[in-house]
């Protein structure tokens, strides 16, 4: 693994999916394909036009792409209760920056800011299904109450609110009773690659906790995870992360042009953030058809 001091520094960028070049699609859906097989690049490029934003992380001085992000947005009513999710489709990083969450950050910073900025009272959430410990370790590691919680059920607004993503987005393939999707596609899933978890950690308590929430996670099945976007739920580490007072959100003038761009420092956790793809195949958002079978 490359070490910190040499890697190149990185621009990330939020950008609308009319921006997304023919050329920059070929290099996400390439960037993909190393850690993901039988994922046919027609429908990733569909899925592209249901975005609400895309985060891009390119070398500063090349501009060469080496992660992305792609997140769509839901809203919705709960048993009266009005709720939204920014979903996070894929999120990708060249093995090269494995070690630095930056993409994750500067992401997720956002969700957190327009949450903030949101007048209407609608309970926002960060949702994404995870396939691999790596991915499902923001959860603990960002949020005070999450699902899925090895010691705790969740509570009967988070539970419903997972189940209608999963039902409505993941079809026959989503199992109310385990939080999970299985795609139960030949030639589908993770690469080897991405199958290979290192010998040193497999007794770490990370691994242990995960395995114990999807233990058929090496089957490319995922589990859906969800935390409520607010203050009072970040941890110590998510407040550090994400400062405690109010922050301007990019979208808070113009929801849907996304120009911001930040160089974010790297926040080093002491763990690999690997590549990895959570959720595919959703489209979230509040007027479009589900999608729940990715072509092979």
């Amino acid at each position: 693994m490359t070490t910190p001091a040499a890697r190149p520094p990185l621009r990330t960028s939020f950008v609308e999916p009319a921006a997304l070049t023919p050329e920059r699609r070929a290099a996400m859906f390439a960037l993909l394909s190393v850690w993901f097989e039988g994922y046919g690049e027609d429908y990733f490029n569909e899925e592209l036009e249901d975005l609400d934003h895309c985060v891009l992380q390119e070398d500063a001085g090349t501009g060469e792409l080496v992660g992305f992000a792609t997140v769509y947005r839901q809203a919705v009513e709960i048993g009266g209760t009005a709720v939204g999710a920014f979903h996070t489709a894929h999120c990708i990083l060249e093995r090269r920056f494995w070690g630095s969450n930056e993409l994750v950050r500067s992401m997720v910073a956002e969700m957190v800011a327009r949450a903030r900025a949101d007048r209407s009272g609608r309970l926002w959430y960060w949702s994404y299904s995870a396939v691999g410990y790596r991915s499902y370790r923001y959860m603990p590691m960002l949020f005070v109450r999450h699902t899925p919680h090895p010691d705790q059920p969740p509570d009967d607004l988070d539970r419903a609110f997972r189940d209608h993503i999963g039902r409505a987005c993941f079809a026959q393939y989503y199992d109310a009773d385990t939080g999970t999707v299985d795609w139960q596609w030949q030639g589908y899933g993770l690469t080897e690659e991405a199958r290979a978890i290192s010998e040193a950690k497999l007794d770490s308590p990370a691994v242990a906790q995960f395995s114990r929430i999807n233990p058929r996670w090496a089957d490319s099945v995922e589990i859906l995870c969800l935390a409520r976007l607010q203050d009072d739920n970040l941890t110590a580490f998510g407040r550090r992360w994400f400062c405690t007072s109010p922050l301007p959100s990019a979208h808070a003038q113009t929801p849907f042009a996304l120009t911001r761009q930040a160089d974010l420092r790297s926040a080093e956790s002491g763990e690999r953030v690997p590549a990895k793809r959570v959720g595919e195949g959703v489209a979230l958002l509040p007027n479009a058809a589900p999608r729940a079978t990715p072509s092979p």
